[in-house]
């Protein structure tokens, strides 16, 4: 038998299409004509698309699905490589969120930002610590701090009158009495201004960053978004991140009241006051504001609010050597924003309604003023008498 195919049909290779010398006809139904007229001129030569159309009718959908996210990832690589940053912070911030953003893996732009603000709030946590170690003890230093500045006071107005100035051994005592009331408390002026001015710089290039990104790469942030705001361009539609932002910053204010208050009661109610007021009036002075800045804030403020919480408890007070702030003096309590309330109510109250006691002297006041004022019209009355009298006696 031989090995090569011949004219006839009768080997196995006959049933294999393009082998045997009869090739396989396609049935009628999967039949797909072409009309092609090649003496046309070329104008019914139909086009690749139209003829992949009619042999598979979903290959033009199937197309347009795939280059779409292949166009959005193409526009997003552009404004990257369009971006030019200079060596200010926030043009560095935001090179710093498009590396994490393109090396970390994470879902979506919003997570990038959330991720890094948590990275930054870890990594000055020390900071914040030692700062409120030095605030808890520089609040008990200041009784005896201003004993000191009233007797250098003291002096001082007492040179002054004898048109003199403190000579430098007096200076150099007080000096020495400050110092030593430093150290005897292992405290420094500035200690508890260390984290308020290393974290407010970070602060200001996120939020300089996140206001211009929309700007520099819209593409990117227009799909970065999550849950009920999908475009971090935009801003929130339900206006749900501003009143989050703005709870967050409250409730922030509501747990370091205490500590805030430590040094100075007066000023520091007064602080607490002024951020009670602000976390209220920016939800309409920031509502406009683009999502991605509200994502950074509202972490922040949550960071900012659960790390009070933590250093208020006694076990980590006692570990990292926080002090327990001084007592107020009495009626110079911290007070919760609705006992405020309630006593600025009261007070307004007592004000608009005196008590009976009040009103008696004031109404026993106005009768003494009116009959003062009766006595001295009849006896201006006599005297003009008088003087009629006389004239006439003189006539």
């Amino acid at each position: 038998m031989s090995s090569q195919p011949d004219g006839g049909g009768g080997g196995w290779w006959s049933k294999v299409p393009g082998f045997g010398s009869k090739p396989i006809a396609p049935k009628d139904d999967d039949t797909t004509t072409i009309d092609f007229n090649p003496t046309s001129g070329g104008e019914d030569i139909p086009s690749v698309e139209e003829s992949l159309s009619k042999i598979l009718p979903d290959a033009a959908d199937t197309t347009i699905a795939t280059t779409e996210p292949l166009d959005t990832a193409a526009a997003i690589a552009a404004e990257i490589a369009a971006f030019e940053p200079t060596w200010w912070p926030s043009d560095q911030a935001l090179v710093l969120l498009n590396w994490i953003n393109e090396t970390s893996g994470l879902p979506c732009y919003a997570v990038t930002i959330g991720a890094t603000t948590l990275a930054f709030r870890a990594a000055l946590l020390p900071l914040f610590i030692k700062s409120q170690r030095s605030a808890a003890r520089m609040a008990h230093v200041q009784p005896e701090l201003k004993q000191v500045m009233d007797e250098m006071k003291k002096k001082t107005d007492e040179v002054q009158k004898k048109g003199e100035t403190m000579s430098m051994a007096d200076q150099m005592r007080f000096r020495q009495q400050m110092t030593a009331l430093y150290k005897r408390y292992d405290v420094t002026p500035l200690g508890a201004l260390t984290a308020p001015l290393v974290s407010m710089p970070v602060f200001m290039s996120m939020f300089f960053a996140l206001r211009q990104a929309p700007d520099f790469f819209p593409d990117l942030l227009a799909n970065g978004g999550m849950l009920w705001f999908p475009d971090l361009t935009a801003a929130d539609p339900y206006c749900i991140m501003p009143v989050l932002s703005a709870g967050t910053f409250l409730a922030m204010t509501e747990v370091g009241k205490e500590q805030m208050m430590a040094s100075d009661p007066a000023r520091g109610r007064i602080m607490i006051n002024v951020m009670r007021a602000l976390a209220v009036v920016m939800v309409p002075l920031t509502m406009n504001f683009n999502a991605a800045i509200f994502v950074y804030w509202t972490t922040n403020n949550s960071w900012t609010f659960f790390q009070s919480l933590f250093l208020k408890q006694p076990a980590v007070r006692k570990y990292f050597g926080i002090w327990e702030p001084p007592k107020p003096p009495p009626g110079q309590e911290a007070k919760n924003v609705f006992d405020e309330i309630a006593d600025t109510v009261m007070r307004k109250n007592k004000k608009e309604e005196p008590n009976a006691l009040t009103e008696d002297r004031v109404k026993a006041h106005n009768e003494i003023i009116a009959q003062q004022k009766m006595v001295k019209k009849r006896l201006m009355e006599k005297e003009g008498l008088k003087a009629k009298r006389k004239g006439k006696g003189k006539k």
